[in-house]
C-alpha cells in the first residue's frame, strides 16, 4: 500500500514540473519579436534574443529564488528555418480574472487582498500567515487562492476559524480526502478498460477526486455569494490555455478544479469548460489579486528555493522529479512575486508536498506566523497611508482589535 501512495506522489510531482514548464514557454512569449522585421532568407544570420536580468526580490521579504544569468547570456533562434513567430512556442493565452470576480470583489472596494500559492502541504504555512493577520488585526478584504492556497483561502473567507483549518491537516483529514481513491485506481488500472466499453473512457487521471470534493462540500458553502469573505479560485482551461479566477457558481466543484493536478486528478468540466490546477500558469495569484482592483496585495509563497544539493540525490526519482519541479516553477513564481506589494515568503523547504508528520506540519504552520510577523508592521503602516491619501480620518476607522498574543505562541519556533 504505500508503494502505490508513492507512485500517486510522484506522479503529483510529474506534472507539477511539467506545468510550471508552460510559464517558461510564456516567458519567452513576452520577449517581443516582430515577424515583420526577421529576413525569411534561408542564409541569414541567427537571432539573438537577450535574457532579461531578474530584479531582485527585496531583502527584506525574501531569499533568492533564482541565480542572476550573465548579461552575456542568450538565446539563437535561427529564424530561416521557421515560418512562425516566437510566440508561437507559448499559446497568446492570458492570466487575469473573470469579469464576474472582479464584479463580486469590486462591491466591497478591496484595500487588502491576500494571494495565496499553492504547494500542496507546505501551505500549511498560510495557515500560520492567517493566524498572525487576526492577532495583528490585519482586515482581509479578500482572498484569491492557487491549488492548495485555494483550499486554505476557501475555508477561511467560509468562516471556519484558523485552529479548525489547521486540524484538518494534523488529523490528516485532509491528506486522507487529497488521496482517496487513487490507491485503489491504480490497482484497478488494468480491468479499468473493460469499464470504459460501458461508461466511456473519462478524463484522464487517477482519480475524480470524489474524496476531496466531499470534504470541501461539508465545509464549504454551496455558492462563492454565501461566503463572509470575498473568494476567487485560480483556475487553468485547457483548451484554451487561459489561467483565470472563478468567483462565482459551484464553490466547491470550483476549489476541487483549482487543485485537479493534471495526471492525479481528472480535470473538473464547469459550464462547459474544463479546468485544471491554476499552477500552471500563476501558481502565486499576485496579477490577479491586482486585477481585482485591491490597493494593496499581499502574496503568501511556499515553493522551495532553489539552492545547490548534492548529486547523489538525483539516484531517486523522487528526488529528481521534485528537483525538476521546483526550478520550473521559480521562474513563474519569482514573476508573480514583483507583481506583489509585499512578499511574504517563509522558509518551509523542509515540508515535503505530502506529508502526514504531524511535527513537520506544526513547524511549517509557525514558520508562516514567524514569516508574517515579521512584515505585520509594514502592512499596517501601508494601510494607514493609504487612508490618509484618501482623506479618512485615522481616528475614525473601525479597527479589528488585535487578538492578546500568548508569551508561548509568541515563542512558536519551527524547531
Amino acid at each position: 500500500m504505500r508503494r502505490n501512495t508513492q507512485f500517486a506522489l510522484v506522479c503529483l510531482f510529474v506534472f507539477a514540473g511539467l506545468a510550471a514548464n508552460a510559464d517558461l514557454g510564456e516567458a519567452w512569449g513576452a520577449t517581443k519579436i516582430n515577424a515583420d522585421s526577421v529576413s525569411a532568407s534561408p542564409s541569414a544570420t541567427p537571432l539573438k534574443i537577450p535574457v532579461k536580468d531578474p530584479v531582485s526580490l527585496p531583502s527584506a521579504f525574501a531569499k533568492p529564488i533564482l541565480q542572476k544569468p550573465s548579461k552575456s547570456d542568450s538565446l539563437d533562434l535561427h529564424h530561416g528555418a521557421i515560418n512562425r513567430t516566437v510566440d508561437a512556442l507559448s499559446p497568446p493565452a492570458s492570466i487575469s480574472a473573470s469579469a464576474d470576480a472582479v464584479e463580486a470583489f469590486k462591491e466591497t472596494k478591496p484595500r487588502l487582498i491576500l494571494a495565496l500559492s499553492g504547494g500542496g502541504c507546505k501551505a500549511v504555512a498560510e495557515i500560520g500567515v492567517l493566524r498572525s493577520f487576526e492577532q495583528h488585526g490585519i482586515k482581509i478584504d479578500g482572498i484569491v487562492g492557487t491549488s492548495m492556497g485555494s483550499t486554505v483561502g476557501a475555508l477561511y473567507c467560509a468562516g471556519v476559524s484558523v485552529d479548525d483549518i489547521e486540524k484538518m491537516y494534523l488529523d490528516d483529514t485532509m491528506q486522507n480526502a487529497m488521496l482517496k481513491g487513487a490507491i485503489l485506481s491504480v490497482v484497478t488500472s488494468p480491468i479499468k478498460p473493460l469499464a470504459y466499453l460501458f461508461k466511456g473512457r473519462p478524463y484522464a487521471g487517477i482519480t475524480s477526486g470524489e474524496g476531496y470534493l466531499k470534504l470541501l462540500q461539508s465545509k464549504l458553502p454551496a455558492k462563492f455569494s454565501d461566503l463572509k469573505i470575498p473568494f476567487a479560485a485560480v483556475v487553468t482551461n485547457l483548451t484554451d490555455g487561459e489561467t483565470t479566477a472563478l468567483a462565482s457558481g459551484d464553490l466547491p466543484r470550483s476549489v476541487l478544479a483549482s487543485n485537479c493536478v493534471p495526471t492525479l486528478y481528472r480535470p473538473m468540466m464547469l459550464n462547459g469548460k474544463l479546468y485544471v490546477d491554476g499552477g500552471l500558469k500563476a501558481n502565486l495569484p499576485s496579477t490577479i489579486a491586482q486585477g481585482m482592483g485591491a490597493d494593496i496585495v499581499v502574496a503568501a509563497l511556499v515553493d522551495t528555493a532553489i539552492k545547490p544539493v548534492a548529486n547523489r540525490q538525483f539516484k531517486s526519482k523522487k528526488n529528481l522529479m521534485m528537483r525538476v519541479m521546483d526550478i520550473m516553477l521559480a521562474n513563474a513564481d519569482k514573476q508573480q512575486a514583483h507583481a506583489s506589494d509585499i512578499l511574504i515568503y517563509p522558509d518551509v523547504d523542509f515540508v515535503p508536498g505530502m506529508t502526514k508528520d504531524r511535527d513537520i506540519l506544526k513547524r511549517g504552520i509557525a514558520a508562516g506566523q514567524k514569516a508574517a510577523d515579521t512584515v505585520a508592521s509594514r502592512i499596517k503602516a501601508e494601510l494607514l497611508a493609504l487612508d490618509r491619501s484618501k482623506g479618512v480620518n485615522p481616528n475614525q476607522l473601525v479597527e479589528i482589535p488585535s487578538k492578546q498574543v500568548d508569551s508561548e505562541d509568541s515563542k512558536a519556533s519551527p524547531e
